[in-house]
């Protein structure tokens, strides 16, 4: 087995595993014993359990980042919000449940690492960045850093919260309940743009 092909089934196993049992119960034997393989091989391409676990993270990093590209930069300063974050919000909310067990373990690594590190992602996202200053230039009354924060994260931890309802079953996956959801976000944000 070549080791691309190696290191794939072992960050899919990993994600698979911490999806289902969280990541408090994660050790790297599970991983070996899972997969057949010999331990120094998976220290071998992964050196640490948080190397493994950081790189695991980035594979569905990258693809929330480019959904976040997709906000329309130019509607929010025109000062359509809702319309900008509603397109993000669909491509989001369809991306986070196509990817199933990459999302319940991306999010639960996300937890971990607000933890264990104060996390912020706008210190690394460049995206969010442009997202917040359009913002900040669309809404009538001048916002501060943290309230445009805290409308970014509203709409991105709504559409994950009801996302991983949707993909452990405990709601219907159908358009529906995605424009149920898209109430919700839509009245918290007109509240939160007041």
């Amino acid at each position: 087995m070549k080791r691309e092909e190696a290191e794939r089934i072992i960050m899919d196993t990993t994600m698979k595993l911490i999806a289902k049992n969280g990541l408090a119960s994660f050790s790297m034997r599970q991983i070996t014993d899972e997969c057949g393989i010999n331990e120094s091989l998976m220290y071998r391409y992964f050196e640490t359990r948080e190397n493994l676990l950081r790189q695991c993270y980035e594979v569905l990093y990258q693809k929330i980042i480019d959904v976040h590209k997709d906000v329309d930069l130019e509607k929010l300063r025109q000062g359509d919000v809702l319309e900008a974050f509603h397109k993000m919000y669909i491509e989001m909310i369809d991306l986070l449940i196509s990817e199933d067990y990459r999302t319940l373990f991306y999010y639960e690594y996300c937890e971990y690492l607000n933890v264990k590190a104060n996390h912020d992602a706008f210190k690394k996202n460049a995206v969010l960045k442009d997202i917040m200053k359009a913002l900040k230039t669309s809404v009538p009354t001048s916002i501060t850093d943290k309230e445009g924060r805290i409308i970014i994260y509203y709409v991105v931890d709504v559409t994950s919260c009801f996302a991983k309802r949707i993909i452990r079953n405990n709601l219907p996956n159908n358009e529906e309940t995605k424009e149920y959801v898209w109430c919700i976000l839509k009245a918290g944000l007109m509240n939160l743009l007041k």
